[in-house]
């Protein structure tokens, strides 16, 4: 049946009006979310950590986190092994080299420093105390040589312990995660893009079963071994801890446990939050070790203090690490108020 010219243009000007209006009503959906945001804020704190193969080959490939902008980056003593100088390639391409400066298996961590004249991106370490089991995790790394490969998933337990080759690692996050040989010493992410853990190993012959060191170890690391003490020959008179305050954004303090030092009155208290050391804000006490690197015994540097409602800038005057005058020295300067694995699979350095 043939129908009229002018019934067939009538019927297809109907079927483009309705069509259109369909259009119309449509709303897009963002394509950015969580991850999406997480991945684009810290992928220049993301490096790549190459190691020589000791005969020569295709250099053997992990992850590593720049903790500090001055060059320093944590990874996982497995990925550096034996190599002191391994080369790190930031995110922009730019291939340095690196020096480890220290490295331990019983805690399979390692810090590399690079060298370079830009003030570099760091990722800080964030608290790993209110983690929740279930909640989202985000792991990148280099796996098989695949850069900056971003899988997810959620925190399967935590408080793990598993044997690493002879070594207990303790106080691990459990995760689902896909994670393989070159993941190592990459970052475990929340889905705000805050560090809480480096990522050392998975299970051999599981599936979505992975571990991840801690914030909060990682934190106690770097405190001690690349402590103002060690590093610049100082004694602060500091201790602190760490506390939660909020579930997002700013949501830890710094707070004084104790002050080992001549404090003139009531200047320093067990209880006061410390907000700054000279001009470098801290939110763990890795922060206040770093904050100190470049200083010398007598130095006197301001720490910006929050006690009960009011804001405390107090002059701490540096000791020396040993011998004589080793006592740090605490004074007011001003007051004003507040404004208001069992066994499991080292996940490997290289393709192995």
């Amino acid at each position: 049946m043939r129908f009229p010219s002018r019934f067939v243009a009538a019927w297809a000007a109907l079927l483009f009006v309705v069509s259109a209006g369909v259009a119309q009503d449509k709303t897009p959906f963002s394509r950015r979310n969580p991850v999406t945001e997480a991945v684009r804020t810290t992928k220049d704190s993301i490096v790549t950590i190459k190691v020589p193969r000791p005969n020569g080959g295709k250099d053997m490939i992990g992850t590593g986190v720049i903790v500090d902008g001055g060059g320093i980056i944590v990874t996982n003593n497995h990925v550096v092994g034996a190599c002191k100088s391994p080369k790190v390639q930031l995110a922009d391409g730019t291939l340095l080299a690196g020096t480890v400066i220290f490295a331990e298996a019983r805690w399979d961590l390692a810090a590399v420093r690079v060298t370079t004249k830009k003030t570099l991106r760091e990722l800080p370490l964030c608290s790993s105390s209110d983690l929740m089991v279930g909640e989202s995790v985000i792991a990148i790394g280099h796996p098989f040589g695949y850069s900056n490969t971003v899988s997810t998933g959620i925190i399967s337990a935590l408080n793990r312990e598993i044997n690493m080759n002879g070594d207990v690692l303790a106080g691990l996050i459990q995760i689902d995660a896909a994670i393989n040989p070159g993941n190592s010493g990459g970052p475990l992410l929340n889905i705000n893009g805050e560090l809480i853990g480096i990522n050392c190993a998975l299970r051999e012959e599981a599936q979505n079963i992975a571990f991840a060191i801690s914030a909060n170890t990682v934190n106690s690391v770097l405190k001690n071994v690349l402590g103002a003490r060690r590093l610049a020959g100082v004694n602060h008179g500091l201790e602190c801890r760490e506390k939660i305050v909020a579930e997002t954004g700013d949501r830890q303090r710094v707070v004084l446990a104790s002050f080992q030092g001549d404090v003139k009155g009531d200047q320093l208290k067990a209880g006061d939050t410390i907000r700054a050391v000279g001009a470098r804000p801290v939110v763990n006490a890795f922060d206040v070790e770093r904050s100190l690197w470049h200083t010398k015994p007598g130095d006197t540097v301001e720490l910006s203090v929050e006690r009960e409602g009011k804001s405390l800038v107090v002059e701490l005057t540096l000791g020396a690490s040993t011998g004589a005058g080793s006592t740090a020295r605490a004074a007011t300067a001003d007051t004003q108020p507040v404004a208001a694995m069992p066994m499991a699979r080292i996940v490997g350095a290289s393709q192995r």
